[in-house]
């Protein structure tokens, strides 16, 4: 029997694929579990057409993540917390700081996950940090100020 995974089943597939399952499997634990369910010609086509729209869409999406990375190549960025008289912060700066700074100053959400610290950031002054995603690399200056 033929089903479409409507789950990500182990040892079987990834949702949204067509597979070839036994009777008895579809029937007592595929269907039961709402994990599947038969693949005719029209559920088919309506998956696929549901995939092209799914691929066009994160497609789109990368591009305007490149395009706000290229957007921030070079920028500064500049973050105020509390710090000692010698410089040292009580709390070191995280990606989730920059991440806030960078919406907050530049207007553009860029996912913590696409934000590279070399190493963590426990001092007032100017760091930089890397901006990638894919093949897209930007720098960008971070400024930390004492509170």
């Amino acid at each position: 029997m033929k089903v479409i995974l409507l789950k990500n089943v182990r040892g079987l597939g990834q949702m949204h694929e067509v597979k070839s399952v036994a009777d008895g499997y579809a029937v007592n634990f595929l269907f039961p579990q709402k994990a599947a369910e038969p693949a005719t010609d029209a559920k088919i086509k309506q998956f696929e057409e549901a995939r092209l729209a799914l691929e066009a869409e994160h497609k789109k999406a990368e591009e305007q993540l490149t395009n706000k990375l290229l957007t921030l190549k070079g920028k500064k960025v500049t973050i105020s917390s509390k710090a000692t008289e010698k410089g040292g912060l009580f709390k070191s700066v995280t990606t989730k700081d920059i991440q806030k700074a960078i919406l907050a100053q530049h207007s553009l959400d860029i996912p913590e996950a696409h934000i590279h610290v070399p190493a963590s950031i426990k001092t007032t002054g100017s760091h930089n940090v890397t901006l990638v995603h894919k093949t897209v690399k930007a720098n960008l200056d971070v400024e930390v100020v004492a509170a």
